[in-house]
């Protein structure tokens, strides 16, 4: 790239922005091997690494092995200069995570509260919010942002939520629920959120469909590494695909949706009162009812992962609640399931356990800052 035109401050702004990059990208560099790299004079990597240390950004770890010469310094970025955090807001719960500069979780809490479109659940998400941030990073001046990933439909300007039959908050301002969060904030619908979180830790995908399994059933499409989001924000809401006509009643007004044979809570209604431990035991131990709902819940994924890859031939994450509880065995069953058919047996489609859980929405919402905060420096 060629620096004709520029002024002394976007040419600077530039190199150390370079500089960064590459040590966040090396993971540890010396200063010798950053010159090398970045084709870029010894001089101005020196004045480049003084000014990102004196703010915070990198540190000398250490030293290399001698060569025969003077032991060259190991450099790497300092990950918890900021902290960017991500909330999950269920019906009955938050689900809280907090990331440092690679993306790796550094604590993660569950609060207990009934969602509601009021000022009390407001005021009440903010505290909760900044009482887990300053327990994940004492300065609040290093804290990037707050995600919150959601159920419901955002609008394409996400300012509000347009379609919010599960929470009944259709209408709700964004800028209602995040009046007492005193940090920049961002939101996510919850599948798309969970999506980030999984892709960012599956770089290899370029594209995916991402199954949210769980209480209630989500899903995202990933295209060319990025959430697919569609003209009116209803991309990838597999969930209400159609899989038994005339089949179960669904909250959206539909019958037979997926929702309604593969989320969490269908599972519960054909378990009754034992918990997913308990059947999750039963199963792996062959008992024959526990054993047929679980192939009959595994078997319905699989048409609707089926039907997916007729329209986009790719990839599968699994991720959410119900994550946990698979085992490589039915990861098999699936993929003998999705492949039985002709049509698609020559198909080598790898499905995927996502590795946050019930956690990847707050995670997935998190990362945005992530990114900007890097790409910003």
């Amino acid at each position: 790239m060629s620096n004709s035109g520029m002024t002394t401050i976007e040419v600077k702004r530039i190199n150390r922005s370079k500089v960064y990059q590459m040590i966040y990208e090396k993971r540890v560099i010396s200063k010798q091997e950053l010159a090398q790299e970045l084709h870029m004079g010894l001089t101005t990597v020196t004045q480049n690494l003084k000014a990102l240390e004196e703010d915070g950004w990198i540190h000398r770890t250490g030293y290399y092995e001698s060569t025969g010469g003077r032991k060259a310094q190991a450099i790497e970025i300092i990950p918890n200069a900021r902290t960017a955090i991500g909330a999950f807001v269920l019906k009955r719960s938050i689900l809280l995570a907090a990331m440092d500069l690679y993306g790796n979780v550094i604590a993660q809490k569950t609060v207990a509260e009934t969602f509601s479109a009021t000022e009390s659940y407001y005021q009440f998400l903010g505290k909760e919010i900044m009482r887990f941030a300053n327990h994940a990073e004492s300065n609040p001046d290093k804290i990037s942002g707050v995600g919150i990933a959601i159920q419901g439909i955002l609008s394409p300007d996400r300012s509000k939520i347009q379609y919010g039959k599960l929470l009944q908050h259709t209408g709700l301002d964004i800028a209602d629920l995040t009046r007492y969060i005193p940090y920049p904030c961002f939101m996510e619908h919850d599948s798309k959120a969970a999506a980030l979180a999984e892709i960012w830790d599956q770089p290899q995908l370029s594209d995916a469909i991402v199954f949210l399994l769980n209480r209630n059933l989500g899903s995202a499409l990933v295209i060319h590494g990025e959430v697919h989001q569609g003209k009116s924000m209803h991309s990838g809401t597999i969930e209400h695909m159609c899989i038994v006509p005339d089949g179960k009643p669904c909250y959206c007004g539909g019958r037979g949706c997926l929702e309604t044979y593969c989320s969490a809570e269908s599972l519960q209604d054909q378990i009754q009162d034992r918990s997913f431990e308990a059947f999750f035991a039963s199963v792996r131990e062959n008992e024959p009812q526990s054993k047929a709902i679980w192939e009959e819940y595994l078997s319905n994924l699989a048409a609707a992962i089926r039907n997916v890859n007729t329209v986009i031939d790719s990839d599968v994450i699994l991720s959410g609640f119900l994550v946990p509880y698979l085992t490589e065995a039915d990861l098999e069953f699936l993929r003998q399931k999705v492949t039985e058919l002709p049509f698609f047996a020559e198909r080598n489609i790898t499905i995927l356990r996502g590795k946050h859980g019930e956690f990847a929405p707050a995670i997935g919402a998190a990362l945005p800052f992530v990114k900007s905060t890097v790409e910003g420096i």
